[in-house]
């Protein structure tokens, strides 16, 4: 019996509990956390494998895409499971592929904002924040379906140190002045400590490849101020042919302050943002399988021929 459930929405309880009988269940796993989100969630993260090749793989940075964490919950289950049973995955022998690469996944960067997507308003967060909440809401209780950012109004993959300013500049054409579902970036960057986090952790691990898992859209950017590698658009071609999706660039308010675009400016790294699936935000469960199937063959064969 697997131990995710990929048949329910995916809230921060369901990802703890998932994590932790991973961990449990697989001990050649190392369970720690990034740090915590405003409202003191732990932002999980599993590393499986010993490789000498780091990649981080991270989901959920906006409400809304709570499937990217289910997907990479599932994802390490898969691979862990595959590894005990000395199994294959795409013709791939899962031991030999975790003796070159270490995944380090982090399925659930924004749980507040997740939780908030899905359950609404909830007894755990304070009164205060409520009657905020409901004013950067236009005034409604409604969020379901409709929360991007963090707990604090706050989009943190707006929140980066990356064409920041540049960044404020198209939220001002666009109307954006303050705190809301989607696109505020906050008052200056890494204002959060879901990204401070994520910022801090990436600075140490060094990662050879880093990952930022969203929806939608079967798309794959690369880019970031033309500042990636020729290498890094190789590894990206050889993302989209595996999994299908289309290799593009950003356009717009999207093309700043990002947590690619960051790592691509500040460390020099090959960092990609994956626009999984294809509808309307939230994405419906019946995407899952789709999402599963081309990400799984796509990061299992990918480091093939590390």
């Amino acid at each position: 019996m697997p131990i995710v459930n990929k048949n329910s929405e995916f809230t921060y309880k369901r990802l703890e509990e998932a994590i932790y009988k991973i961990s449990k269940k697989y001990p050649f796993t190392d369970l720690f956390s990034l740090g915590k989100s405003v409202l003191a969630k732990n932002l999980f993260c599993i590393k499986v494998g010993n490789g000498k090749t780091r990649i981080f793989l991270n989901g959920a940075h906006h409400g809304l895409e709570w499937i990217t964490s289910l997907f990479l919950t599932a994802f390490t289950e898969d691979i862990c499971d595959c590894y005990c049973k000395n199994k294959s995955v795409e013709g791939t022998s899962i031991s030999e592929l975790l003796k070159k690469v270490t995944f380090y996944i982090c399925p659930m960067v924004n749980p507040d904002g997740v939780n908030l997507a899905i359950c609404g308003l909830t007894p755990d967060i304070p009164q205060k924040i409520c009657q905020k909440l409901i004013i950067y809401n236009k005034n409604s209780c409604d969020f379901k379906g409709k929360w991007q950012a963090n707990i604090r109004g706050i989009d943190l993959n707006h929140n980066y140190n990356a064409g920041f300013w540049e960044g404020k500049q198209k939220e001002k054409e666009l109307n954006i002045h303050m705190p809301g579902p989607t696109r505020f970036s906050g008052m200056f960057p890494e204002s959060e400590p879901e990204v401070q986090a994520i910022v801090k952790f990436t600075k140490m691990l060094k990662p050879d490849i880093a990952i930022a898992y969203h929806t939608q859209g079967e798309e794959i950017y690369y880019d970031y101020q033309a500042l990636a590698s020729k290498e890094a658009k190789k590894i990206g071609e050889k993302m989209a042919r595996l999994s299908g999706y289309t290799l593009s660039a950003p356009e717009g308010i999207a093309s700043f302050s990002g947590y690619k675009d960051w790592v691509i400016s500040a460390l020099k790294t090959p960092a990609y943002t994956i626009e999984a699936g294809k509808g309307k935000n939230p994405l419906p469960l019946c995407e899952f399988n789709s999402i599963y199937d081309k990400n799984r063959r796509m990061l299992v064969k990918l480091f093939t021929d590390c």
